[in-house]
């Protein structure tokens, strides 16, 4: 008799097998699992295991994200610091853990993602003790997994982490579950549209799920466009005092907000107009719930901002704000990061003959700095046949205004034309207090002719002049210097130290905003002077913002010009901005501004009259007109080392 191992009946085997694979998964709970297995660390506000109750408006995203909700697609539009990766990770490791399968985690660059691999994913797996078991080999050098590729020790299901801007990765793959996150971020790469070409990655799967996770930026961006075609779902409160249910909107708070009281930080309810405050929120959370505001939409999306979540108290979110008003740069961070809302761009200035109506009207003497200008830049563009300078003043709470402009006759690489713009750094102009003052640096257009441009900038030090070019991407820097660049021989560029990118996309949408404010006392108002052409303000308000559809169907915003209008007046107003910021215009304090007013305007000792004469009427011009003659009969003796005649003041009629 047989006493040895019995053989498996291979054809039940099989059977066996067949079964477990089309076995369907069994019910999967996120929030559950969550509960059962996430912890946070000690670095976060709320150490220890997850607790729905300080997150309930997680609850339902969290079921939506489950595989037997319908939804293919969810969006989270949020602001930032709000949870939106933790329910991007539950998402993930809950999916990994209980219905194992291919996953895609995008970002918005391959080095963002190898930032999350190595801070979040890493430590979350090394914290839970369900994932470490699927995943033993994340920390170590298995042959199966990398960086950005990781395996389940059993095989059953894996993660691939991808850089938007790879377009490689993003190829000959399916994928059952994704996250695309920071989606506002994501920029074409060299084979187009990445969010298209991940969401192909799931059209294999009939019961794919892929959420689209970010802060919005601009109005239009990928986040803002997705939660328009989603579910738009708001978390709606019942009020503390007669139950109406709403939603917070950042314009009822904005609305209750008042400068000079710390307290103006609440909202009211809109049905009994009573005060809703801070230590209300966590009652108002237990209860409330999400309402779709589009319910017909096949996608679902959630709209979530700081005024919702412990981390941010509203009275901070009043402080933020009151930091960022009158600046466009700030106001989009503020909201975009605490509201939540993408910004919308002006996408034109306001008509050019407002503009100089305004200033013909209200606007200072051409030529001379005028009242709160206490730094001067120099900001440059080169033609092939001319040099165009704008000379700018900046001041105190973001106010800048031209001094002046001109036109320089010939090419850059021409040994008079260097002389001229030698003569021009050189330069001294008069202040409404009778000063004279040089201008503290000069950023020169150094995209075009580069290494003729470099060849004079070379002559003068670079606390004087720097080079610039500008970049068109919304996401860009307003001033970053230009990474390390070498030659075709490997050798490090020589201007590469003194050679910056310039956002001049966020740079134009600013000023497009400040120019359009009347009122002098404003944040960041935009000051001209009287007598300037026509010309001068069509150049400047040349540009528009315009949403343009690629071949592949995707929308780029791009600024725009006609094609026969000039637009070099912008230009260096944007150049002359960058090197404002270069020496600190938008960084300076209040008090270092007083003091640097109190050391520049100050008259004269030779000219001090006695203040009951200067507040005569007609005095302050008096002294204006006395120090221009001055100062023309000073440059015609040539006593400043400038060339009249050569460097014209362009528009100026004399």
């Amino acid at each position: 008799m047989y006493d040895g191992p019995f053989l498996t009946n291979p054809y039940k085997l099989a059977a066996l097998v067949q079964a477990e694979a089309m076995a369907p998964p069994p019910p999967i709970d996120l929030r559950r699992w969550a509960c059962d297995h996430v912890k946070f660390g000690s670095e976060s506000q709320f150490e220890g295991p997850y607790n729905p109750d300080l997150f309930p408006e997680f609850n339902r995203i969290l079921e939506v994200l489950g595989p037997e909700h319908p939804a293919r697609i969810v969006v989270i539009m949020k602001s930032a610091q709000i949870g939106g990766t933790v329910l991007a990770q539950i998402f993930l490791a809950g999916s990994l853990a209980l219905d194992p399968c291919p996953f895609l985690y995008v970002h918005p660059t391959t080095d963002n993602a190898i930032r999350w691999v190595k801070t979040k994913w890493r430590a979350m797996v090394r914290q839970t003790p369900a994932l470490m078991r699927l995943f033993p080999q994340t920390t170590s050098r298995d042959g199966n997994n990398s960086m950005l590729y990781q395996e389940r020790a059993d095989g059953r299901g894996s993660l691939l982490v991808s850089g938007a801007n790879s377009e490689a990765s993003l190829s000959m793959v399916s994928m059952k579950r994704q996250v695309q996150d920071d989606l506002s971020k994501w920029e074409m790469n060299n084979a187009g549209d990445p969010e298209g070409q991940a969401d192909s990655r799931s059209e294999a799967f009939e019961w794919a799920k892929v959420l689209k996770n970010s802060t919005p930026l601009l109005k239009g961006c990928r986040i803002s466009r997705n939660y328009a075609l989603s579910t738009q779902e708001r978390y709606y409160l019942p009020c503390p005092h007669c139950e109406h249910e709403h939603p917070l909107e950042w314009e009822n708070f904005l609305a209750n907000i008042d400068e000079d009281d710390p307290d103006s930080a609440f909202f009211t309810c809109p049905a009994c107009g009573c005060v809703i405050e801070n230590h209300h929120l966590g009652d108002m959370k237990r209860r409330g719930r999400w309402v779709a505001e589009n319910p017909g939409a096949t996608a679902v999306g959630f709209y979530l901002w700081s005024a919702y979540s412990h981390l941010s108290s509203w009275k901070r979110i009043r402080e933020k704000w009151l930091r960022a008003k009158g600046d466009p740069k700030s106001e989009q961070t503020f909201l975009n990061d605490t509201v939540g809302l993408p910004y919308e761009a002006a996408s034109e200035s306001p008509p050019w003959e407002e503009i100089k109506a305004r200033a013909d009207v209200t606007g200072h003497q051409r030529g001379v700095i005028p009242v709160g200008g206490l730094l001067l830049t120099y900001g440059v563009d080169c033609q092939s046949d001319r040099v165009e300078w704008h000379l700018r003043a900046y001041g105190k709470d973001l106010w800048s205004a031209t001094v002046d402009y001109g036109v320089i006759d010939g090419h850059i690489s021409e040994s008079d034309t260097m002389k001229t713009l030698d003569a021009l750094i050189e330069r001294v102009w008069p202040d409404s207090f009778g000063n004279r003052r040089g201008a503290n640096l000069m950023a020169i257009d150094g995209n075009a002719w580069t290494e003729d441009v470099f060849t004079w900038v070379k002559r003068h030090p670079s606390s004087r002049v720097i080079m610039v070019r500008g970049i068109s991407s919304d996401q860009a820097p307003l001033l970053a210097r230009v990474k390390r660049e070498r030659t075709l021989a490997g050798d490090l560029k020589k201007y590469a130290r003194r050679f910056f990118n310039v956002g001049v996309s966020p740079l134009k949408m600013s000023l497009y905003k400040n120019i359009a404010k009347s009122d002098p006392l404003a944040r960041g108002f935009v000051a001209f002077p009287r007598g300037m052409e026509d010309d001068f303000y069509q150049q400047l308000c040349a540009e528009r913002r315009e949403a343009v559809r690629k071949r592949d169907g995707s929308v780029e915003y791009r600024w725009t010009k006609d094609a026969a209008q000039r637009n070099e007046v912008l230009d260096t107003a944007l150049y002359g901005d960058a090197a404002a910021i270069r020496l600190g215009w938008r960084t300076i304090s209040d008090p270092d501004w007083d003091s640097l007013a109190e050391k520049l305007e100050q008259p004269p000792k030779e000219q001090q009259q006695d203040l009951e004469d200067l507040l005569l009427p007609g005095a302050a011009h008096r002294l204006l007109d006395t120090t221009s003659r001055s100062n023309e009969m000073r440059d015609a003796t040539g006593s400043n080392q400038e060339t009249p005649g050569v460097i014209r003041s362009k528009w100026m009629t004399r």
